[in-house]
C-alpha cells in the first residue's frame, strides 16, 4: 500500500500546528500589565513599595497610601507557578482592627488568595500581607484590567 506524498506533507503540517498550538496554550504570558486596584478600609493604609517575605513593616517601609494604589507588577504564565506580591498594612486609628481581605474581577483561571485576612492589628500597628495569583491550565490569556484588591 502506497500513502500519498500530498497525504503526509498535510499530516504532518497538521501535527507541527498541533504541537505548536498546544505548547502556546501552557506558555504564554497571561500578563505583563495586569492591574489591581487596592482599596482600603477607614483608617487602613497600604504601602507596596520594595515589600518583600521577609520585611518588618513600619512607619519607615512606607510611604503609605489609602487611594489610589495598584499593583502592576503580576507576571504569570498559564500552569505557571503562583506569585505573590507582599504590601505591608497600617492601622492608622487608635482601636484595634481585624482584617478582611478579598480579590475579585480576576481573569478566568486565576484564583486569588491571600494572608493576613483575619489578623487583629492593634491601634497604630503594621502587618505584612500578602496576595497571591495562581493561575490553572485554564487561565484567560493577555492584559487584564479591573481586578480589585479590597482591604477592610
Amino acid at each position: 500500500m502506497r500513502i500519498d506524498r500530498k497525504f503526509v506533507v498535510v499530516l504532518g503540517a497538521v501535527i507541527i500546528a498541533t504541537v505548536a498550538i498546544g505548547y502556546a496554550a501552557t506558555s504564554l504570558t497571561i500578563t505583563n500589565s495586569g492591574i489591581v486596584n487596592v482599596s482600603t478600609g477607614a483608617n487602613i493604609l497600604i504601602s507596596t513599595s520594595s515589600i518583600i517575605s521577609t520585611t518588618t513593616c513600619s512607619s519607615s517601609t512606607g510611604p503609605y497610601a489609602d487611594s489610589g494604589v495598584s499593583i502592576s507588577s503580576w507576571s504569570l504564565t498559564v500552569s505557571g507557578p503562583p506569585q505573590t506580591i507582599y504590601a505591608c498594612v497600617w492601622n492608622n486609628s487608635s482601636t484595634a482592627k481585624t482584617l478582611t481581605i478579598s480579590g475579585a474581577g480576576f481573569p478566568s483561571g486565576v484564583a486569588f488568595s491571600s494572608t493576613g485576612g483575619g489578623v487583629s492589628v492593634t491601634g497604630g500597628g503594621y502587618q505584612l500581607v500578602s496576595f497571591t495569583l495562581t493561575p490553572s491550565s485554564s487561565a484567560a490569556t493577555g492584559t487584564f484590567s479591573g481586578a480589585t484588591i479590597s482591604i477592610t
